[in-house]
């Protein structure tokens, strides 16, 4: 009878051991899928997070209207890239406006307030920065970039510098356009005199409108106002970029009409 006894007390040690490893099991499987569940949902949130290019492509470029040519306060907003388009609005100055591309040449596609979509003149808006846009460095032909952190002036030809120099960009007051522009045809000379400002330039060269690359100022007669050449790389003009004199001759002499004008 003992022996039964301990042979029936073991039999019943060994199904209870086996009724709580068979209640073990699921859990391990369930703890396994949630290790994998996690995993995935840390792979998902990578997937989802935002990539560097997409969050260059959502950034927002503010401009903000400024009439420095008829300062008469008003920034006409144009239906097409053209002046003789219909006008569907009007900025006063210091108003603020989404920049959406940089056109050629000195043209913005801007978002209004009541998300209509027009056109500006650049000539018209100050702003840090312009919406990014696509330039071969090594295109053929003269290629003028002038940036404004810098105020450095490169000219590239058939796509390797020539010419590299020093500059001035206009005040923050009498800004210099940024934009894609181009050297007007025609419009070129080898000595102007503003009586407004009682300076005059050598070897100016037009890239849009008023707007001008030619040497330091000059006096009345000709001579280099030195307190001027000293502010070379510091923005100091009207509007206009100012240069070193042999490169403003470089370009009245060698850069063609036509050529393409960077400025950032």
């Amino acid at each position: 009878m003992n022996k039964r006894a301990f042979f029936i007390a073991f039999t019943l040690i060994i199904l209870l051991i086996g009724c709580q490893l068979s209640k073990q099991k699921p859990n391990m499987d369930n703890n396994m899928k949630a290790d994998v569940a996690t995993e995935d949902t840390k792979d998902t949130k990578k997937e989802d997070e935002p990539k560097k290019e997409e969050l260059e492509k959502e950034e927002k470029y503010i401009g903000q209207a400024l009439n420095t040519i008829e300062k008469n306060g008003k920034v006409k907003v144009y239906s097409k890239k053209d002046t003789k388009s219909q006008v569907i609005h009007v900025l006063k100055d210091l108003d603020k406006v989404q920049l959406l591309e940089t056109l050629p040449y000195g043209w913005f596609k801007v978002k209004l307030e009541n998300g209509n979509i027009g056109y500006v003149d650049a000539r018209y808006i100050r702003t840090n920065k312009i919406p990014p846009h696509k330039f071969n460095k090594n295109r053929k032909g003269c290629t003028l970039v002038f940036t404004h952190k810098d105020q450095t002036l490169r000219i590239y030809k058939d796509g390797e510098i020539v010419r590299e120099s020093l500059a001035s960009s206009g005040l923050w007051d009498t800004f210099t356009p940024k934009g894609i522009f181009q050297i007007e045809d025609g419009r070129r000379g080898k000595w102007f005199y503003a009586k407004r400002f009682q300076q005059g330039g050598k070897y100016w060269v037009g890239f849009k409108g008023s707007y001008l690359f030619h040497s330091i100022p000059c006096d009345k007669n000709g001579n280099i106002i030195q307190e001027e050449a000293k502010k070379i790389g510091q923005p100091a003009s009207h509007g206009c970029i100012r240069l070193p004199l042999d490169i403003a001759r470089y370009i009245y002499e060698n850069v063609p009409d036509g050529a393409l004008v960077l400025i950032y």
